[in-house]
């Protein structure tokens, strides 16, 4: 039986590819455990057979095109064996040592229902690729908090599997489990545990025209989900409100990088199509307010 199952769901539609370098570089850890991947796969492309091909000791299992990636990792999550549950995305590559960071830490910490680590930019050739990584994860780069904390990345994490059990299914497929799961644990006051031991690099090449259509599905989502159909006052308030979005998203860029005290060049690079995505977070975000969520958690890759 593994001690690990990564669980993926395979939903890229550009740089579909880089799945391939994600499961070479998971096939080539140093010192890992035993340690299984399963992959749901609604692509079903000719990667699909190239991973049946060349990584034979992959579970792979096709589902249909109009599966949200949620319900994906909940359908990995029940096919798995493992006695912890990695969550990672199909356009994330693993440093050498990530499962055995993730090992390390768990034998340390049995008591941590989730762990997770950091996120560096594993695509970096112009300025909108340190743009669309910025936008994400400024918030999730190296140096992270080492110990208890209340939130980590939610393709860099793994959950034990009780934690997981525990959990009401519609939890796990209602959305993406860093805005459900983490909230549960954190209300049973259950330990959420960060380390530097645990290192991930977001590889994924965005368009331009992707990246836009994909922060404001994931945007619209967000932003329809907070307060129900009905509630016309909060909905009204919150669309007002979130005119006051783009500045306070500038800023939290900003202080995240700051914080840190590295990738400022990249911020100063990046900063033109930071506040070009700053508005369409905001205009995603109204955009649920006032019509709902609608099915933009099927869009969302």
């Amino acid at each position: 039986m593994p001690e690990f199952s990564v669980l993926i769901g395979r939903v890229s539609t550009e740089d579909h590819d880089r799945i391939l370098e994600t499961l070479t570089s998971l096939q080539t850890q140093i010192e890992p455990p035993s340690f299984e991947v399963v992959i749901v796969d609604r692509r079903n492309d000719e990667i699909s057979d190239t991973i049946r091909e060349k990584f034979d000791w992959v579970t792979l299992i096709p589902c249909d095109a109009d599966v949200t990636l949620p319900d994906m990792r909940t359908r990995a999550f029940q096919a798995s064996k493992g006695d912890y549950l990695i969550v990672t995305e199909d356009h994330c590559v693993p440093s050498d040592t990530w499962l055995k960071g993730f090992a390390d830490t768990a034998k340390a910490h049995p008591e941590a229902a989730a762990i997770g680590g950091y996120v560096e930019n594993g695509v970096h050739d112009n300025a909108h690729d340190w743009a669309t990584f910025l936008c994400e994860y400024s918030g999730a780069i190296g140096p992270c908090p080492e110990g208890p904390t209340h939130q980590v990345p939610g393709m860099n994490v793994a959950y034990r599997r009780d934690v997981l059990e525990s959990m009401d299914i519609d939890v796990l497929t209602s959305g993406f489990w860093e805005t459900t799961v983490h909230p549960k644990l954190r209300e049973e006051n259950k330990t959420i545990l960060s380390t530097n031991a645990i290192k991930l690099f977001h590889s994924k090449k965005f368009s331009f025209g992707l990246f836009c259509r994909q922060r404001f599905v994931y945007s619209r989502y967000y932003a329809g989900l907070r307060h129900p159909r009905e509630d016309r006052v909060n909905r009204a308030v919150s669309t007002v409100k979130t005119l006051l979005l783009p500045p306070l998203l500038i800023f939290r860029f900003i202080t995240n990088v700051t914080s840190k005290k590295r990738l400022r060049k990249e911020m100063a690079m990046a900063f033109p199509f930071l506040l070009v995505h700053s508005v369409i977070w905001t205009a995603g975000e109204m955009y649920g307010y006032v019509f709902g969520p609608s099915d933009a958690l099927l869009e969302i890759e």
